[in-house]
């Protein structure tokens, strides 16, 4: 899997701008220099995996939105799930797999469910 460059420089600098903190501060709480974190910021380099994880802790970002980006990002519905999967205990968790497996099953009559044809079957 080849993940671009800028994906990384994208979510590091909006998460910074997020917390309006300058470069400056962003480089320090790294302990990286100020230099290389703009050139990071400007998708010239990629971080040591070290940098990157304390990147993404240190700015609350999701490293699963960095190794599998998709279109949900600006999912306003998306997000509020992902939100309230942090509150759920593991028995919570399975009935609410178990709920999402059988909405995504096709039809067993060979109709579309709700209307939707699904080029998948989940198992």
């Amino acid at each position: 899997m080849d993940i671009p460059k800028t994906l990384f420089a994208t979510m590091v600098k909006n998460a910074r701008m997020d917390r309006h903190w300058t470069q400056e501060e962003l480089a320090e709480k790294l302990g990286i220099s100020l230099t290389y974190l703009g050139d990071l910021e400007r998708h010239k380099g990629t971080p040591s995996l070290p940098l990157f994880c304390k990147a993404m802790r240190l700015l609350n970002l999701s490293a699963d939105d960095y190794v599998y980006p998709n279109g949900n990002s600006d999912n306003s519905t998306y997000k509020q799930l992902l939100r309230l999967l942090t509150h759920c205990s593991e028995h919570q968790l399975q009935v609410l797999l178990a709920t999402a497996t059988a909405l995504l099953q096709p039809d067993p009559s060979g109709k579309a469910l709700n209307g939707i044809k699904y080029p998948f079957a989940l198992k």
